[in-house]
């Protein structure tokens, strides 16, 4: 998904012209953040693509093109037939990611797009496919290069909405890691793009992030909100002192901890720290943040 931005830049066209033709001719449907700002799809880059150039090849207009637009035969692959809701999806892009099937696999999350709320996407198909993947990998049924491109496949189609969802600078800004040893972030991503959804500007340093020197970034950022996601329980006790010395410098720092390797400390009595297996996303955002 790319912003009227990105789009104008890939395909030349400016951005007043883009909304003329989406607004006039209804040719592009794209889906809108909470803010209301245009998030397009792949097929939508392709229908101006093909509208720019039609225009410029047959020097018609753009009204004609559109008629011609209207009249040409659908020629979009076609999907096998799903199921019912996210089922469906969620088995055809397992499928498809341990087929290692790159097209097909963006054919499917493009649809997915098309049809839910990309936070949907995220949490009800996303996530599922992932926890396949993970189960039937740990199980021996796929091998190890088949869930490393099925994790990057679904974190490089997560990550272009950390670089194009607007932020409203009114709000805290935030800092995303696993601390060093942690390589899984498929749900700070997550909980990461929860946030910019909101309008928080994230800083994402994503997995294996040394602790050392985070202080000073925190304080030149101005950071006010820390998340961190831990799997692996080996580093819990370091980043458990790491926590405890960082609100003693900074009362107003808000901590947010997540993922199977939290254990239950002392650090969930102090308000500024949230334990986030335990709270309701959106609950949280509303005590923490707005």
């Amino acid at each position: 998904m790319y912003n009227i931005k990105k789009v104008s830049e890939i395909l030349d066209i400016p951005t007043v012209t883009i909304r003329a033709w989406e607004t006039r001719y209804q040719v592009i449907n794209p889906t809108r953040t909470e803010g209301g700002h245009r998030l397009y799809s792949e097929q939508d880059i392709e229908t101006l693509k093909w509208l720019k150039e039609t225009m410029q090849e047959g020097n018609i207009k753009i009204g004609e093109a559109v008629r011609l637009l209207q009249k040409r035969p659908i020629e979009s692959p076609s999907l096998p037939e799903t199921k019912p809701g996210y089922e469906g999806i969620i088995e055809q892009l397992y499928q498809a990611l341990i087929d290692v099937n790159t097209e097909q696999a963006n054919r499917l999350t493009d649809l997915a797009f098309t049809l839910y709320d990309f936070e949907e996407v995220f949490q009800n198909i996303f996530v599922h496919v992932l926890y396949k993947v993970g189960d039937e990998w740990e199980n021996g049924h796929i091998t190890t290069a088949q869930e490393h491109f099925s994790s990057q496949f679904i974190i490089q189609r997560c990550t272009q909405f950390l670089r194009i969802l607007p932020t409203d600078h009114s709000l805290p800004r935030a800092l995303a890691f696993c601390p060093e040893g942690e390589h899984h972030h498929i749900g700070l991503l997550l909980f990461s793009l929860f946030l910019r959804k909101k309008g928080v500007e994230v800083i994402y340093l994503g997995p294996n992030t040394p602790l050392g020197g985070l202080s000073d970034l925190i304080k030149m950022k101005n950071i006010s909100i820390i998340a961190i996601s831990l799997t692996n329980p080996e580093p819990f006790e370091s980043v458990q002192s790491w926590i405890k010395e960082n609100i003693t410098k900074d009362a107003h720092l808000k901590f947010v901890l997540g993922g199977k390797a939290v254990q239950q400390t002392d650090l969930f009595q102090s308000p500024a720290v949230s334990n986030l297996q335990k709270v309701e996303w959106n609950e949280w955002f509303k005590a923490n943040v707005r």
